[in-house]
């Protein structure tokens, strides 16, 4: 029985098909975008203590320059540690491992500068209370937070790029196998059968084993053995009898 169309149900399922559409995809970018807006906090930081006359008093381009490559080196090192760990979880061998430690050493470096900049130049000028520095030192620590983000999102998205190139793979190797697959005489016994009993009605002769093998697309040399087998068994069943040999 044919269900009738319900125009209200129609209209609500689209709606809530459009909005749960609309909030993965909202989510999908705010995940992408914020990670790499969040070490905008601790460059400002950067900036504002080089450039500051009252601590170390940069030019303006300069302790620009300064925030920025601190904040990059801080990502990098990140994104790059996370990396080789990911890689060497992969290869037990340690001859084939990256260089982890390496990449946490420069982190730690990184950090030891935006700590010095933007933390203990506070504690030194006691312009500020204690609570606001350690305000100042967590917003510091962002880029830590952010880089990790932006680095399991990259590796997922490698590793998601990984499998469905795998499975493409897989699924245009699926005919080939499958051909292979029909290569054995086994799987076509009851259509060898058959074509003996049309071929012997239409006109009362046994197919050879070279036509049934070129029919059925087989290799003939291996598939004989058993479409012989199969041949005889077919005539003592049906007891068909000649006094000349079956034709190969």
């Amino acid at each position: 029985m044919k269900s009738e169309f319900n125009p209200l149900a129609w209209f609500f399922r689209t709606v809530s098909n459009t909005l749960n559409g609309a909030e993965r995809s909202m989510l999908d970018f705010v995940s992408i975008i914020i990670p790499w807006m969040v070490p905008v906090i601790p460059a400002y930081l950067t900036f504002f203590h080089t450039a500051d006359p009252n601590m170390m008093n940069f030019p303006a381009w300069v302790a620009w320059t300064a925030a920025l490559v601190v904040e990059a080196l801080g990502l990098v090192s990140v994104a790059t540690a996370i990396r080789f760990w990911y890689y060497n979880m992969r290869y037990k061998d340690a001859k084939k491992h990256a260089p982890f430690r390496l990449a946490v050493a420069v982190y730690v470096v990184y950090i030891a500068i935006v700590i010095v900049v933007n933390v203990i130049l506070e504690i030194v000028s006691g312009a500020r209370s204690g609570w606001i520095i350690t305000a100042i030192a967590l917003f510091s620590l962002l880029s830590f937070p952010s880089g990790v983000l932006i680095s399991i999102r990259a590796q997922f998205g490698e590793m998601l790029e990984a499998k469905t190139k795998s499975a493409a793979s897989d699924q245009s190797d699926t005919p080939a196998r499958k051909k292979r697959k029909q290569k054995h005489a086994s799987a076509y016994k009851e259509r060898i059968v058959e074509m003996l009993n049309q071929t012997y009605q239409q006109n009362g002769a046994v197919m050879s084993l070279t036509d049934i093998s070129k029919q059925l697309n087989l290799d003939h040399a291996k598939a004989k053995g058993f479409i012989s087998t199969t041949r005889k068994q077919w005539a003592q069943d049906n007891n068909i009898k000649s006094n000349k040999q079956l034709g190969f």
